[in-house]
């Protein structure tokens, strides 16, 4: 019998076989599925890395970071973090801002505050070599007097930070630890501070700002130490009194460069502001007298005065 013409034997000669096409239709369904998988990826964000869960990720962190970080803590926890690895010991000593507070220190007595207090100021300020101590540009102290083997490692501390001639801002905020000092127990510990001075004349020479609280002097030792810091730019004197009449307060520094002057419960009768050409600032609150108690002498620069007390107010 022959077969119609329409159809052919499914044997016969012009037959193709199926399996290449098949191969063919797979390679080409696995490539697009490639390129939808490659399209997905570029869309998604790729997977955090895996940390080990005991490893140290702050440590890991370029030194810039860690420095900003130690800079934002409290300088006791800058000074603990130390003892977290040989890279941390290192760190505190690059920070370009210090600022110790022996109210921040516990201690049962001042001087044991003190002890802590210059414990934390050696740890961060001793002298390392010019290259890494040049980050150092702002050093704010607020301690007590008197304490002389204290204020004697202040005093090289200081020295020895600012004679690398990095420093644009040094501040020392002094007070006495108790309130309850005679006028003459205030009188010598006014001395020894001027004694404090004279023995670090480049520290004090690099001052910038000073704050004096219940302190007593005589009656030229303002002049001297405003004379004697070149660079101090703010001077405040809070409950600090003259010890000997007349309880004038003369300031006379016609080479100076101080600019903001402020007398909170200062125990004189009058200030003369004799000769301070640079002043542009002037606060005298609650003053002891009935009359005003500023006089101004050569004051060319002065913009602002306020003056405060519990009557009234300028």
């Amino acid at each position: 019998m022959v077969a119609p013409r329409g159809r052919r034997s499914p044997s016969g000669p012009d037959r193709r076989p199926q399996a290449g096409g098949g191969e063919r239709s797979a390679g080409g369904a696995a490539a697009s599925e490639q390129k939808a998988a490659a399209r997905v990826s570029v869309n998604q964000p790729a997977p955090p890395p895996k940390f080990n869960a005991g490893a140290d990720r702050i440590s890991a962190l370029p030194e810039h970071l860690l420095l900003e970080i130690l800079e934002r803590l409290d300088l006791r926890e800058a000074v603990r973090a130390g003892a977290l690895s040989r890279r941390w010991r290192r760190l505190p000593k690059h920070l370009s801002r210090v600022d110790l507070d022996v109210a921040h220190f516990q201690g049962a007595t001042p001087l044991e505050a003190m002890d802590a207090f210059t414990g934390a100021a050696r740890s961060l300020l001793a002298v390392v070599p010019l290259a890494e101590s040049s980050a150092l540009k702002s050093l704010i102290l607020g301690f007590y007097m008197p304490s002389p083997p204290h204020l004697s490692t202040i005093g090289r501390l200081v020295q020895d930070v600012v004679s690398l001639g990095q420093t644009e801002c040094l501040e020392f905020c002094i007070s006495l630890p108790s309130p309850s000092n005679t006028v003459p127990q205030r009188a010598e510990i006014g001395r020894q501070f001027m004694s404090f001075c004279q023995a670090y004349p480049v520290a004090f020479s690099w001052l910038t700002s000073l704050a004096l609280e219940r302190l007593a002097f005589g009656h030229s030792d303002i002049t001297e130490l405003i004379s004697s810091c070149g660079r101090l730019r703010r001077l405040t004197l809070r409950t600090c009194r003259l010890v000997d009449l007349p309880f004038v307060l003369k300031i006379d520094t016609p080479c100076s460069g101080i600019q903001e002057l402020k007398f909170l419960c200062v125990g004189c009768t009058r200030i003369d502001l004799i000769s301070v050409p640079k002043l542009r600032q002037v606060v005298c609150h609650s003053w002891i007298s009935e009359k005003l108690p500023l006089h101004f002498g050569y004051v060319p620069e002065l913009r602002s005065v306020l003056l405060d007390s519990r009557a009234m107010a300028w």
